[in-house]
């Protein structure tokens, strides 16, 4: 009789573990995919945001005028200068060049504030291109004190080409006759 209790319980005792360990393997195999289930749903919503943003943003034909990886719409921003004349856009790609080498941005800002300017009447792009020409011939240009503007070290074309920007800038009425004076030539 005690062989036989023992053995029940041995028994009884094989049939816990093994219960115990099929919950156990349950559970797993329960987390293990639900894990994957939510791996699998995130990757799912990545990919669809990312073929999203792909599609809702047109391609753009640029010109010879740099373009920035690192700014996702820079594209977008430079058309709608270019054809609305956009003083937000022009603002946001104005303080995005500054952050760029000196080259890029003084090439690529004369380009987009003389369009912002000459064909949209902007104020603001007209001192923005004359600071940018300067700036491209190491001069300093503080729009509080004229009088410290000297373009006379400019080779001869862009000395002529910042005079006629100047005397644009004087026919606006954007600079008065006394500050286009004071300018060192």
């Amino acid at each position: 009789m005690e062989k036989e209790q023992i053995s029940n319980q041995v028994i009884q005792s094989l049939l816990e573990k093994k219960k115990r360990k099929k919950i156990f393997l349950k559970n797993y195999l329960i987390n293990y995919n639900m894990k994957r289930m939510v791996i699998l749903m995130l990757s799912l919503l990545i990919v669809s945001c990312k073929e999203k943003v792909t599609k809702s943003i047109p391609p753009i034909n640029q010109d010879d005028i740099i373009t920035m990886s690192s700014i996702s719409n820079y594209d977008s921003i430079a058309n709608i200068v270019k054809t609305k004349g956009d003083t937000l856009a022009y603002n946001s790609l104005f303080y995005f060049l500054m952050d760029s080498n000196k080259e890029d941005r003084t090439d690529t800002l004369m380009y987009y504030s003389k369009i912002m300017a000459e064909e949209f009447n902007n104020e603001g792009a007209y001192l923005d291109y004359f600071k940018a020409l300067c700036e491209k011939y190491d001069i300093e240009v503080n729009f509080n004190n004229y009088s410290s503007i000297d373009i006379s070290s400019m080779d001869s074309f862009h000395k002529k080409k910042a005079e006629n920007w100047l005397s644009k800038m004087l026919e606006k009425k954007i600079i008065s006759k006394k500050q286009f004076d004071s300018i060192k030539k």
